[in-house]
């Protein structure tokens, strides 16, 4: 599930901007695109150019630059993503960048220095933020096919609700993929926190946790983990640059 797990790695970094610090339902669009970079400070310069271009400037989304940790055998090194607070948000950054003179030139920059390994659409529909200001944090995302959705429904927002998940050292996102090519997977969810030590001693955690053991209990009845991604946040850049 290389392509939806790269679609999704550092999203869930900028969806605290739109999270309640509760768990709640939050729907917020998005892009993510996987990337093999040769030149990581050019792609950087060419992100903030045009963040900084009369195009960039007007984009209503929040953008961010993560550095793939971990994933698997699969080539891609970062991942860009694009979240917007609504649907109409998304396609007026569309309008905003189709035949612009400023993304055009966006674009060649980015070719020279990096390769799109998968472009992927995706949606987050609920969240639990219990730490909102983090500076560069680390995500782990697992992808997920879903069997029976009402089944998974159920189980993962009462563990989402869980006092393990109360607990952890930061946040929790879910969403599901949209669009995604040829490559499985239907959903997804993160783990959010400060750094990769403190994320991965808090996955730990709460996966040992006796809330996480009743809902893995038939967890296999209604979905299966298809991949996991750790990566850790470079950049971000708001709607104000």
């Amino acid at each position: 599930m290389k392509k939806s797990i790269l679609l999704c790695a550092a999203w869930m970094i900028a969806a605290s901007a739109f999270a309640d610090n509760h768990m709640a339902p939050q729907i917020t669009y998005g892009q993510s695109y996987s990337l093999i970079v040769s030149d990581p400070a050019a792609v950087v310069e060419a992100m903030k150019t045009y963040r900084a271009s009369p195009t960039g400037a007007q984009m209503p989304s929040t953008v961010t630059l993560s550095q793939n940790v971990a994933n698997g055998s699969y080539q891609s090194t970062h991942t860009v993503n694009v979240f917007y607070p609504s649907a109409e948000a998304m396609a007026a950054g569309m309008a905003l960048a189709a035949g612009s003179a400023d993304s055009a030139e966006f674009g060649r920059r980015m070719r020279g220095v990096a390769t799109v390994e998968s472009e992927n659409v995706f949606t987050m529909l609920l969240s639990r933020v219990n730490q909102e200001a983090m500076e560069n944090p680390a995500t782990m995302l697992f992808g997920l096919n879903v069997t029976d959705q009402a089944a998974f429904m159920k189980a993962l927002t009462r563990l989402l609700d869980s006092e393990a998940m109360k607990a952890f050292p930061g946040n929790a996102f879910f969403g599901a993929i949209v669009a995604m090519g040829d490559t499985e997977g239907t959903h997804w969810v993160s783990f959010q926190a400060a750094d990769v030590g403190t994320l991965l001693a808090g996955v730990d955690t709460f996966m040992k946790s006796a809330d996480f053991a009743a809902y893995a209990r038939n967890a296999s009845d209604f979905r299966e983990v298809t991949a996991r991604l750790v990566s850790r946040q470079l950049m971000t850049m708001g709607p104000e640059g």
